[in-house]
């Protein structure tokens, strides 16, 4: 942060401040060059009242608000120099900041009013301004009105676009603990008083006490007809420009932040959790910003946490799971297993460096879990070195069986190319074994312990996993059983083994070899 920023900033809120009772002072002095029938005289007494009183305002309005601002300006020190200030320092700092519109507005309620009963006492003690005691009073009252919605509405303006980002990078006004809340509300209600109800009460006032310096004849009606006139249409114009000033200021306060949140709605709706709103108040939008901020960074989390999931678990599995589709007591789904198994890998592990081992294995379960997949498959587990997939579940797939053979023809096309790569690297090649069996099966989410997995349990699991182990003593590389035959049909040349007996199955079980 440059030196030039850093003072900006610093003094920003006092010059806010400064510019809006600067307007008030200037309020007050176009009313008492147009209404002449209720000007001041330019006596010594008055003009050095004036002088005197503005400096007394001045003075006292610096005074408090650079002792007020202390905490504020040494923790924006801290974040110029790159320090952390000290928790006490920022909590201060902050409640502070958050609260100086407040503080101003309290400021310039007493100095305006204080000018509202000094004016009239000193007034009534003049020959010449005795009648205009009242007058200054009420004048004083209503600009220091005006002065005063001002004043809050710039500082706010300057604390929500210049001053809320440097010290609230992250948002979380509305958590600051002693600052009073700008609700809407509260705006709404300035707006009012300040564009609508002093001006017409100003206005009627002055009709009226034009009407009263006739009735005492202090002065001609003519004359006071013709200033009650240029006085009207003076305050009507000044008040005009009051009215749009503070409109505009308050649209913008309110509506900039409304358009930073709908922005980052529009992102997070296109998936695009990355992004947070510029918490600019502690007001209900600026409560609801920071709402928006907390369920982004949940919905990130889940995001990441999704990811993470699906490193562990299929992208399927994961998307089933975390939208509840998948029944916590199971469900039987006609699936069709496959157990892939590599074959005299102790040797291998035995004879080979540990680190080339799981690079090599990896390297295996990378093309065939590839091959499974592209075929509408799902791996559901690496057990050692062994495979377990499924097709037909956790989603319905069509057709299952033929998926499941294209998926096994292609681990073997597979395993050929990467053979290729081991023995063109020194390695020996890998060989493995299919089994795949057709049929019910219960689908869930088995575990305990506060652990999870999704899993299929029964017969036909079983029996696809005993198919694979035969492929061994056969001498094939894919095994299928009957009734993964007899859904393919007759298109598929098969070879029909000899029937053989499996543990856990009383009969022969058929078995046909894929060529």
């Amino acid at each position: 942060m440059t030196r030039a920023r850093r003072f900006f900033l610093a003094n920003l809120m006092l010059f806010g401040n400064l510019m809006a009772n600067i307007m008030g002072v200037a309020l007050m002095a176009a009313l008492d060059r147009w209404a002449y029938m209720i000007r001041l005289p330019r006596t010594p007494e008055i003009m050095w009242l004036i002088i005197i009183y503005d400096l007394f305002a001045f003075t006292v309005g610096f005074g408090v608000l650079l002792t007020w601002e202390r905490p504020i300006r040494r923790h924006l020190a801290d974040l110029a120099g790159g320090r952390k200030s000290s928790p006490a320092l920022t909590k201060l700092a902050s409640r502070r900041l958050l609260n100086e519109p407040w503080v101003a507005v309290c400021l310039n309620l007493f100095l305006w009013g204080l000018a509202a009963l000094v004016f009239p006492l000193v007034l009534f003690q003049l020959p010449v301004a005795t009648h205009l005691g009242g007058v200054m009073a009420l004048r004083s009252l209503f600009v220091g009105a005006i002065t005063v919605t001002t004043a809050f509405f710039l500082l706010e303006h300057m604390l929500q676009h210049k001053l809320a980002p440097v010290f609230f990078p992250n948002g979380g006004l509305s958590r600051v603990r002693g600052a009073w809340r700008m609700r809407i509300g509260v705006r709404m209600a300035g707006l009012l008083l300040g564009a609508c109800m002093v001006p017409f009460l100003a206005i009627i006032f002055t009709i009226k006490g034009s009407a009263r310096l006739v009735e005492v004849g202090s002065l001609p009606a003519a004359e006071v007809l013709g200033d009650l006139q240029t006085a009207v249409v003076v305050l009507c114009v000044m008040f005009m420009v009051n009215a749009v000033g503070l409109a505009a200021l308050v649209t913008v306060n309110m509506v900039r932040p409304l358009r930073e949140i709908v922005r980052v709605l529009s992102k997070v709706r296109g998936g695009d959790f990355g992004n947070r709103v510029q918490v600019m108040a502690n007001d209900e939008i600026g409560y609801t910003a920071d709402m928006i901020n907390q369920m982004t960074e949940g919905l990130a989390e889940r995001e990441r946490i999704k990811d993470a999931f699906g490193l562990y678990v299929s992208q399927q599995v994961r998307d089933e799971i975390l939208a509840g589709r998948i029944p916590l007591d199971g469900e039987i789904k006609q699936v069709t297993m496959i157990f892939a198994d590599l074959r005299d890998f102790t040797t291998l592990a035995e004879t080979t460096p540990p680190k080339e081992v799981v690079m090599v294995i990896n390297g295996y379960f990378q093309h065939m879990a590839t091959a499974v997949e592209e075929h509408g498959g799902l791996v559901l587990q690496y057990i050692g070195d062994e495979i377990e997939a499924v097709f037909g579940a956790p989603l319905a797939l069509a057709d299952h069986p033929r998926h499941a053979l294209e998926a096994a023809l292609a681990m073997r096309r597979r395993l050929a190319a990467y053979n290729a790569r081991l023995i063109a690297t020194g390695h020996h090649p890998l060989r493995h074994g299919i089994g795949i069996h057709s049929g019910p099966a219960l689908a869930a989410n088995i575990g305990g312990g506060g652990r999870l997995t999704y899993a299929l349990v029964g017969d036909t699991v079983n029996l696809a996993a005993r198919l694979q182990e035969l492929t061994k003593a056969m001498g094939r590389d894919i095994l299928m059983s009957g009734s993964t035959a007899a859904a393919l049909g007759e298109g598929v040349a098969l070879d029909r083994l000899r029937a053989t007996t499996v543990k856990g199955r009383s009969q022969p079980v058929e078995v046909f070899a894929v060529p």
